[in-house]
């Protein structure tokens, strides 16, 4: 099932960027704190009914997160995969872990923020170990969403 899932985001982004023209716009992605938007930035894209965002890091150009908002999400938090908790933009935030078969030591984890405009923002991250996982967690976690918690 969470293969399934990437299988669906990486679609998605390949059918929507040749869609797309070159000029997305990253305005509407959450806003990144100064101190973190020296390692990070977005590459956007508009599709039907929803905002891909791509945390990518400047120095390596590799993705650190994605983050999507829409009226729903492919994601559905399982009780039993539950990992981390977390603080974001003054929202609690309960990360659930995943896992690709054939990548055992890839540290994935999803989370799924409900605004209050009826939309959601899934939240969604591959690291190569455990210590990039707490960096990325850390990154992710200092964007800001908007509105009020």
């Amino acid at each position: 099932m969470k293969l399934k899932r990437l299988v669906w985001l990486a679609c998605l982004w390949a059918s929507a960027a040749t869609a797309q023209t070159a000029a997305t716009d990253a305005a509407d992605c959450p806003a990144i704190p100064e101190d973190t938007a020296q390692t990070l930035r977005w590459d956007a894209m508009r599709i039907p009914n929803m905002l891909f965002c791509r945390a990518v890091l400047i120095e390596t150009g590799t993705e650190a997160f994605a983050v999507t908002i829409s009226r729903e999400s492919p994601f559905r938090p399982k009780r039993g995969l539950r990992a981390e908790t977390g603080t974001l933009d003054g929202r609690p935030v309960q990360w659930y872990r995943g896992e690709v078969s054939n990548e055992p030591n890839v540290q994935i984890r999803e989370t799924l923020i409900e605004l209050e405009d009826d939309r959601v923002v899934h939240i969604f991250m591959r690291a190569p170990d455990a210590d990039a996982l707490v960096v990325r967690l850390k990154m992710a976690e200092s964007i800001r969403l908007g509105g009020s918690p």
